[in-house]
């Protein structure tokens, strides 16, 4: 089966992978001007702070992205993919009678650290209520990961390096630029607003802004998280983020993010710091937080998989092996993320 995946993101790089190990012959086209993957910070938690619940299948995604991420440093003979905790400092007494309580289930223990008199009596940031510990947290290095999975896939004469021409794809013979694929599958993120056949489902821009700050006090060996998160990324160098501003495909930074990060950050440190870099990407979400995955209703070889929204880097490779089983060996999609939920069939 010939396959062209356009779009060189954290999803259209893990279809490309697992495409490639059930020996198809697949191609990526990237326009190499990524809005959403390559800013993003690459944070994966297992928790939903705002309501203290488990991520959307957490369960699932975490033992496979594991797998995912250490088989991509292989092949690209890279270190993208690093266990990082996370420290949420607590806002309320309420929130830290809600750890406790969900510290005691067995649904959440393995992703929480038993509370400790030294958590309770953090006092490295400002906050009077303590703070608990996340297990089984990650943080994906972006800036390595996809120059890194693109570069491996150039490699292989496998990257076509331009943006996707619409007016060249035929979707009735399926062929572009007048090679004949089997199946054409879309991950463009925030920018299939711009194709032809899939831009009335509701995948919406949601832009977030992140710093890049260096400081002297703050912890290199945990990420602080309470109101924003701020992950070490190298010695004395820390990205915070991040805001969300909807309904913009502006991907330039502003001040009022610029603003709003300082805020957030005063939450976490008051402590002297340095900004170095802002930067801005756009989130491609959707209404009900799920992915958009599967066939056109007309065109019988279009595909998309996008939708990813926040959490890219941890649904990704999961959702990947799961459409290719669908694609390959006939498996049903989830209806949580059919494209069908969204159009007449």
């Amino acid at each position: 089966m010939k396959v062209l995946i356009v779009g060189g993101g954290v999803a259209g790089i893990s279809l490309f992978q697992h495409l490639l190990a059930e020996q198809q012959d697949v191609f990526l086209l990237d326009r190499g001007t990524n809005v959403s993957s390559s800013v993003a910070a690459g944070m994966i938690n297992p928790l939903v702070f705002r309501r203290m619940t488990k991520s959307w299948r957490v369960d699932e995604f975490l033992p496979y992205l594991k797998t995912f991420y250490r088989e991509m440093e292989r092949n690209t003979d890279s270190t993208c993919f690093h266990p990082i905790p996370i420290r949420r400092l607590f806002s309320s007494k309420q929130e830290l009678d809600f750890w406790t309580k969900k510290e005691l289930n067995p649904e959440f223990s393995r992703y929480l650290h038993p509370l400790t008199a030294a958590d309770l009596s953090y006092n490295l940031a400002p906050n009077d209520y303590g703070s608990g510990r996340v297990a089984e947290s990650f943080w994906v290095n972006t800036k390595v990961f996809i120059p890194s999975a693109l570069k491996w896939i150039e490699d292989m004469n496998r990257l076509i390096q331009e943006q996707m021409n619409y007016a060249n794809l035929n979707p009735e013979s399926s062929k572009y630029n007048g090679i004949k694929y089997d199946k054409i599958i879309f991950c463009e993120g925030a920018h299939n607003r711009e194709n032809p056949w899939f831009n009335d489902l509701p995948i919406h821009a949601t832009k977030g802004e992140t710093l890049t700050i260096t400081s002297d006090f703050l912890p290199e060996d945990e990420s602080l998280n309470r109101k924003c998160f701020v992950l070490p990324i190298k010695p004395k160098t820390f990205r915070v983020g991040a805001t969300y501003t909807w309904h913009t495909y502006d991907a330039s930074n502003t001040q009022a993010g610029l603003n709003e990060l300082k805020e957030k950050l005063a939450y976490t440190t008051r402590q002297p710091y340095m900004i170095e870099q802002q930067e801005a990407g756009i989130r491609p979400t959707t209404p009900d937080r799920r992915p958009i995955i599967g066939q056109h209703p007309e065109h019988a070889a279009l595909y998309i998989f996008n939708g990813l929204g926040t959490k890219g880097y941890m649904l990704a490779p999961l959702l990947a092996k799961e459409f290719v089983n669908h694609l390959i060996h006939g498996d049903a999609l989830s209806p949580e993320v059919d494209i069908r939920r969204f159009i007449a069939v």
